[in-house]
């Protein structure tokens, strides 16, 4: 962040203050949005996630996103800086300072206004709707979740399902590693807490599950081998771990999505091609791991048989990046599911921040939001970004809900963040012409 505001005074010190200003607005924009793709990428601070709570302000994200939001704030305080100063400066006119009050009442209001109006006239046009269940199954994650037997678990899921479903009931979605222990992926159909799932779905021919899963997918072949695959101890063969989602359909051998926005530290290793070497031994003398979980290049979206309707697996942290979610929607989503397991943050903002930015993903791409958190806060958002359904954090319960399917896609979701793009191109002319103008002037001075 510091270097952003450092590169914007160099360009402001050879070029002047008005293209200064401009620079720092594209350096910051374009920083937020490299922020999304590097080793240590953690968005969750963009600036324009602050509308979050709401929602009904900013109805225009269907069209910028949230960088949208960020030049939105960064335009105001700009305004009000310059206001300040002309304030200060008892001979400025008073016609000069009436304009400049105007101008930032027209930049605050208009947006706000028309995304009111955007909000009280946006009408759904669904294709059907589909009946969806989300468990909220309540495990503690540092005492119960990786202790406790996992059919005890997978009970509790069935049990509270049920309390919810009916003979329409479509969709059953469970949170993050609702199986928490690490199963082989082919072999996945034969493992007995599999098969009880299985059995649980045979009694609903019409219902499809999706939920959290540990899996690794293990590799004898050199050339199949990863860049994050792990060397097993005693042989010559691989493994990938995968934070991922268990889709059970209409075959017994479920299908799977292997988590691919992952958290710096707990499951990716940043700089690890560099690192790796250097770190492994002492890392691993003090009993931690320079490992990585396995990814995929593709956003899957999992299709009902009966109806057609395709939802997405979209995993915890990932719901955080708007382009990489709208892909989901571009592949096909009818309907986002996140599921998630926000217990590590224990009962502090953390939880509630990670489900106000669920809000946004369906501004974003018109589409509802089927929520499934383990400890909570587990919900139904429509396609305005209203929380329609909410179950309390820490307790256990489901939701039962119809959503719509929607297959119209945005500005947003089919063009993806034009302003990011924009501010990239903005930022290397600005760094080029800089750095040309300033030769120049020291060629001249010479």
């Amino acid at each position: 962040m510091a270097l952003v505001f450092l590169a914007a005074h160099k360009v402001r010190h050879v070029l002047g203050p008005k293209r200064g200003w401009i620079a720092l607005v594209a350096f910051w924009l374009a920083f937020e949005n490299f922020h999304q793709d590097w080793e240590m990428s953690w968005p969750w601070l963009t600036l324009g996630n602050a509308f979050a709570h709401y929602p009904e302000w900013v109805q225009w994200y269907d069209i910028t996103s949230v960088s949208g939001g960020t030049l939105w704030i960064w335009i105001v305080n700009i305004l009000i800086y310059h206001v300040f100063k002309q304030y200060l400066k008892k001979s400025t006119p008073f016609r000069r300072l009436a304009f400049s009050y105007i101008s930032i009442v027209l930049w605050i209001g208009l947006p706000v206004v028309y995304s009111l109006y955007k909000y009280n006239t946006y009408v759904d046009n669904p294709v059907g709707s589909t009946r969806v269940v989300i468990v909220q199954p309540n495990f503690d994650a540092y005492t119960e979740k990786f202790d406790l037997p996992q059919t005890f678990q997978i009970q509790r899921f069935i049990e509270l399902a049920q309390s919810k479903m009916d003979s329409t009931t479509e969709w059953v979605i469970g949170p993050e590693t609702m199986l928490p222990e690490p199963i082989e992926e082919s072999a996945a159909r034969y493992h007995p807490d599999y098969q009880l799932l299985n059995a649980f779905k045979d009694q609903y021919p019409r219902v499809n599950l999706l939920l959290g899963a540990s899996t690794y997918t293990s590799y004898t072949d050199p050339a199949k081998v990863t860049p994050t695959a792990r060397k097993y101890a005693n042989a010559e063969a691989w493994y990938d771990v995968f934070n991922a989602a268990a889709f059970f359909g209409e075959v017994y051998q479920p299908k799977f999505y292997h988590k691919s926005k992952l958290v710096v530290g707990v499951e990716h290793f940043p700089f690890s091609t560099l690192l790796k070497p250097l770190l492994e031994q002492a890392v691993g003398s003090f009993g931690g791991t320079t490992g990585t979980h396995g990814i995929q290049k593709e956003r899957t979206v999992f299709l009902h048989s009966v109806n057609g309707s395709g939802t997405s697996s979209v995993i915890c942290f990932e719901s955080v990046f708007p382009e990489f979610v709208s892909l989901f929607v571009r592949n096909g989503a009818n309907f986002i599911s996140i599921i998630t397991n926000d217990d590590w943050w224990g009962n502090t903002a953390g939880h509630r921040q990670h489900l106000q930015y669920a809000r946004l993903r369906a501004v974003e791409n018109r589409r509802w939001i089927a929520r499934s958190a383990n400890t909570g806060i587990s919900a139904v958002i429509n396609s305005r970004g209203d929380i329609v359904q909410a179950l309390p954090y820490k307790s256990a319960g489901a939701l039962a809900a119809d959503i719509p399917l929607l297959t119209e896609q945005t500005f947003f979701t089919a063009t993806g963040d034009v302003i990011s793009r924009v501010s990239w191109f903005l930022s290397g002319f600005l760094v080029l012409y800089t750095l040309a103008y300033a030769l120049r002037k020291k060629k001249i001075e010479t």
